[in-house]
């Protein structure tokens, strides 16, 4: 058995691949098919096989000689983009960087809900608590009987502050623990149509998630569709209309679609190339998906899904954090002569009338004080109910701010990459003329910013394809509209009964006779 003779289709994929890459690197990156068979003895249906892959991995170009021969390219060197300490680090850096932001990303969004609406609660209830503490303060008189006083508004705040609690749980997180069975009934069906707080704060901060999330297999759907409805054929110029994408990127693409759809570049006798994926043509659903020639188009993400009533007080709830933060962090970093007083004696809880900003910070360090038995928490209320918030209203305020500014500019690329489509599909259907303000936009997701941006992508076209800017600003792409014809007839000539499945030769479930 080992010495039998191996198939043509018999061979080692890496090795036929490394054979034509070492060909490429002698012949300074150019060489015909036949070139590669007689450089490396093998056989023609290998090289034809493989080099779809070599000119995917090292971002071939194809040039058509003056006798039609096919003339693969590599004029920026034999450099894989697959292979190698490179390629490889990177892949491995962008997967451990997926996960890492993953894992960020959720803890963060815990650590969000708690900071931003704890916070919120920990301050107004310290407000409350000073204000009581201040009004029996003063309406004692600083009588005999201050300290019971004290300790009477001392609960008074206390029970005020629990209803402030329960009255956010409320509002915010939509909890029923507070609610009468008639309140519940009447919330569920308002509850249908509203979004839990955590939900609605995740949106704000990091939005609602890509879109075109499956957008790689939406758009080779599309492909597929077209090259069906097309007798297996299509053209630069109407794989660039599918895509979006500008001449020299669309070139690279095409190359991997020609490795994952094994198709082959052809040209016609006029010297157009255009590719052929006559295997797409062998299937029983003939029906047709293009949706009248329609393809798809990026959509444009919106900043957040919330009201922006919801947005505006979420950012209210963080400037208070923010400011109350910044009023505990430079009250910690000031010395004040009455903190001597309220911690004489045994530091036991002293209530003194003391009113207006500094009032509310001795108010909250005596307490503190007595809470966590320090003789000084200045430190302690200055990183606590300082630091910690200031920085985490930073945070909150940066990351939707940054947010949006590439959000704005992922949007101006679907944008222009739509209105390549549209502009393209525009040159195809009528390439002379064709003048920029003319093309069809009808969609703001196909609107960018730049007005002169369909402009220029009839530039770019132009200078790809040859064609000529007149002098009212139009341009004729006499090449494309040649080609056109050219590729209509090579449509033409292909035999679509030859790709019939025909009847059921042999079923394997068939009973046997």
């Amino acid at each position: 058995m080992s010495d039998r003779e191996k198939k043509v289709y018999e061979y080692d994929r890496a090795k036929v691949r490394d054979n034509l890459v070492d060909v490429f690197r002698k012949r300074r990156g150019e060489a015909t098919t036949a070139d590669l068979v007689a450089l490396t003895g093998l056989p023609k249906a290998q090289v034809e096989a493989e080099v779809k892959a070599v000119s995917d991995e090292y971002g071939a170009r194809l040039r058509v000689t003056e006798s039609g021969e096919i003339l693969y390219s590599f004029p920026s060197g034999m450099r894989s983009r697959y292979r190698g300490f490179g390629p490889s680090f990177l892949r491995g850096w962008k997967a451990f960087r997926g996960v890492a932001a993953k894992v960020a990303a959720f803890l963060f969004k815990i650590w969000i809900v708690v900071m931003l609406v704890g916070y919120f609660v920990l301050f107004v209830a310290l407000a409350v608590l000073a204000l009581l503490a201040s009004v029996a303060v003063s309406m004692s008189g600083n009588s005999r009987d201050s300290r019971s006083s004290s300790r009477g508004g001392g609960l008074g705040g206390l029970f005020i502050a629990g209803r402030l609690l329960e009255t956010i749980f409320r509002i915010w997180f939509y909890s029923e623990l507070f609610m009468t069975s008639e309140q519940r009934s009447a919330r569920r069906g308002r509850q249908r149509e509203r979004r839990p707080l955590y939900k609605a704060i995740y949106s704000f901060i990091f939005g609602d998630g890509d879109p075109d999330a499956g957008w790689d297999a939406m758009e080779k759907k599309a492909f597929v569709a077209f090259v069906q409805a097309n007798k297996g054929i299509v053209t630069m110029p109407e794989f660039m209309a599918i895509t979006g994408l500008p001449p020299l990127e669309a070139e690279d693409r095409v190359n991997r679609y020609l490795y994952e759809f094994e198709g082959s570049p052809e040209v016609t006798e006029g010297g157009t190339i255009y590719y052929s994926f006559p295997d797409l043509l062998r299937r029983r659903d003939k029906s047709d998906r293009t949706f009248g020639g329609s393809v798809p188009m990026r959509r444009v993400a919106p900043f957040s899904s919330n009201p922006t009533k919801a947005n505006a007080t979420f950012c209210a709830f963080n400037g208070a954090n923010l400011l109350f933060g910044s009023y505990f962090y430079f009250e910690s970093l000031a010395t004040h002569p009455l903190l001597s007083i309220l911690y004489s004696g045994r530091y036991a809880l002293k209530l003194v009338p003391t009113g207006g900003l500094d009032g509310f910070y001795l108010f909250t360090h005596q307490l503190f004080g007595k809470l966590v038995g320090m003789a000084d928490p200045s430190a302690f209320l200055g990183l606590v109910l300082g630091v910690v918030p200031i920085v985490f209203s930073l945070f909150f305020f940066a990351i939707p701010i940054l947010r949006s500014r590439r959000l704005a500019a992922r949007n101006e690329r679907s944008r222009k990459e739509n209105l390549r489509r549209v502009a393209y599909r525009t040159v195809l259907d009528s390439p002379i003329p064709v003048r920029p303000e003319s093309i069809p936009v009808h969609d703001d997701a196909a609107r960018p910013k730049d007005s002169r941006a369909a402009a220029k992508a009839l530039t770019e076209l132009a200078a790809w394809s040859g064609g000529e800017p007149q002098a009212d600003g139009s341009f004729d792409f006499k090449e494309i509209a040649r080609g056109k014809a050219e590729v209509a007839k090579a449509r033409a000539a292909v035999n679509e009964s030859a790709f019939e499945l025909g009847g059921v030769a042999f079923d394997s479930d068939a009973p046997a006779t």
